[in-house]
């Protein structure tokens, strides 16, 4: 079981307890309108189905970020092009002090590391600015837009997808033969 470690959070495999927590921050309609792929309204056997999936999945990686309590999740998981698609959420108050950038970063390091990826997809509806700076930051850049549909508001909302290739983020943030999450 791998645990990333960050100057502020830990990163930690989803257990079965916390599944009421991820269950409660889901119930915020102001995080889930901008997520893809999750239930409206969510509730607790989603949460514990996605545990379970997230725990029986080795080429893939789920973390729950925590910080005295959890935060939120960030994973990077095969799509079904086969490449790998880094997804990300915080409950409501914990944003803008950070954490995803720093959670999805290590989460970005440690899976070049791990899996040897060239590059990782990403990406972020277009009216949610807070996750597009999180990308940037990352070093991802633009690669198109899709069109998807969001179960929280009820419509098909445009996605713009971005890609990060493993030279720049090493050129952004140096060589990943480091054992250091972050």
């Amino acid at each position: 079981m791998d645990i990333l470690v960050t100057r502020r959070l830990t990163l930690r495999p989803p257990l079965d307890v916390d599944a009421e927590a991820i269950t409660a921050a889901l119930q915020d309609t102001n995080v889930t309108r901008m997520l893809t792929n999750v239930p409206s309204p969510y509730g607790i056997e989603d949460a514990v189905k996605w545990i379970k999936q997230a725990q029986n999945k080795s080429n893939n990686l789920h973390f729950c970020i925590y910080r005295q309590k959890l935060l939120g999740v960030v994973s990077i998981r095969q799509t079904g092009s086969g490449l790998p698609d880094l997804g990300y959420w915080l409950e409501r108050s914990a944003w803008g002090q950070g954490f995803m950038s720093e959670a999805a970063r290590a989460t970005v390091s440690h899976a070049f590391r791990e899996f040897g990826y060239d590059r990782i997809v990403s990406g972020a509806y277009e009216d949610n600015r807070a996750s597009m700076t999180i990308l940037e930051k990352l070093g991802f850049q633009a690669e198109g837009a899709i069109v998807d549909h969001n179960a929280t508001r009820k419509c098909d909302v445009t996605c713009n997808r971005m890609v990060l290739t493993r030279d720049r983020f090493e050129q952004m943030f140096g060589a990943l033969d480091t054992s250091a999450a972050a």
